[in-house]
């Protein structure tokens, strides 16, 4: 572990409004984590409101009520379920239960590193294999595992049902990171059917705008389902959280007015980069942008506006920076930043 340990980076998470503050700068807008910039609805701040009274009590270690929620939601039996403390948390078990040293690790890039992260834990043998765009084909590929998002973080883009297929027929055991997928509307869970190596990965980050509430959850065979829930931690999410998980998915016509707020917004920030850098197609809640300029990141910090640079990201040659879709607000004071900086 020791000789792991000493390979392995920290995550870099990024820059957040608190650093920013302790600068000195006033104004702060967060377009860096691909967060959904507005707030739950209010049934989900009443429900926590009143589990507060309950956090001296540990949660139900199973969540039967949330499972059934999600059951419900994804259309799938309740014993396909396992849940964890955010998508990352699940990652870290997944890599736990699948992962023997020197397993084949296949990881498209560029994507999100913390694959590569879980997998050299394990002391997997990761192979980071370049798409550029993440245009992937793994017709070629095999190995114990890979890894798929869809839509991918960074660069947007969806994966197509043969590339999942190909993946599902090539290796032992498929990834796929869907915490993306309701900006998108699309979901490859109806192949859980057909595919007993198949682990579709969820959060409640994104989408239904529970990032501090650190809730993920997998849809998997259940045997497979069965080994996550023996390791994770007994008590993974706290009461809190479940019920706001909860919640959250009694309210869906709430979200789909944002969804459709935020996809606007997405749409009206390409049109302005577009006019000064390459814009990556997505169908996420963020950007991705190729640029030419030194220092844009720190020239967007200096007027507060916190994105995220992924330059040097592999399978992406040149300056790259991620922005997430915020608030109307946000979006016209971001343009009008973004219009200063390149028409100086």
């Amino acid at each position: 572990m020791r000789y792991v340990v000493g390979l392995i980076n920290k995550y870099d998470a990024g820059k957040f409004p608190k650093d920013l503050k302790e600068m000195g700068i006033g104004r702060v807008i967060q377009l860096a984590s691909n967060e959904n910039p507005y707030p739950p609805p209010e049934e989900v701040i009443e429900a926590v409101k009143k589990e507060v009274l309950w956090i001296n009590r540990y949660p139900h270690p199973e969540y039967r009520d949330l499972k059934e929620k999600i059951a419900e939601y994804c259309k799938v039996d309740y014993g396909m379920i396992s849940i964890g403390s955010g998508a990352m948390d699940i990652l870290k078990v997944i890599a736990d239960v699948l992962l023997e040293p020197f397993d084949k690790v296949v990881v498209p890039m560029p994507s999100y590193s913390y694959y590569t992260f879980v997998s050299m834990l394990r002391d997997a043998g990761v192979e980071e294999v370049i798409f550029e765009g993440y245009r992937v084909n793994v017709e070629s590929l095999s190995g114990k595992l890979v890894f798929l998002c869809s839509p991918n973080n960074p660069t947007g883009n969806t994966v197509d049902e043969k590339t999942v297929r190909d993946a599902c027929e090539n290796f032992e055991y498929v990834v796929l990171d869907e915490a993306y997928a309701e900006f998108a509307g699309k979901s490859f869970v109806k192949l859980l059917d057909e595919y007993e190596n198949l682990i579709i990965l969820r959060t409640f980050s994104k989408y239904f705008g529970l990032a501090g509430m650190r809730v993920g959850y997998s849809l998997s065979n259940e045997s497979i389902a069965e080994a996550i829930e023996k390791i994770r931690s007994p008590f993974a999410i706290s009461p809190l959280a479940a019920k706001a998980a909860e919640v959250a998915l009694d309210n869906l016509d709430y979200y789909e007015r944002v969804r459709r707020k935020i996809v606007t917004l997405r749409e009206k920030m390409r049109r302005e980069l577009e006019n000064y850098y390459y814009v990556y197609p997505s169908e996420a809640n963020f950007l991705l942008f190729k640029h030419d300029r030194e220092n844009l990141v720190d020239e967007f910090l200096k007027r507060g506006i916190i994105l995220r640079d992924v330059t040097g990201l592999r399978g992406l040659e040149g300056n790259h920076v991620r922005v997430t879709v915020g608030r109307e607000g946000e979006v016209e004071i971001f343009l009008e930043v973004l219009r200063e900086i390149n028409e100086d």
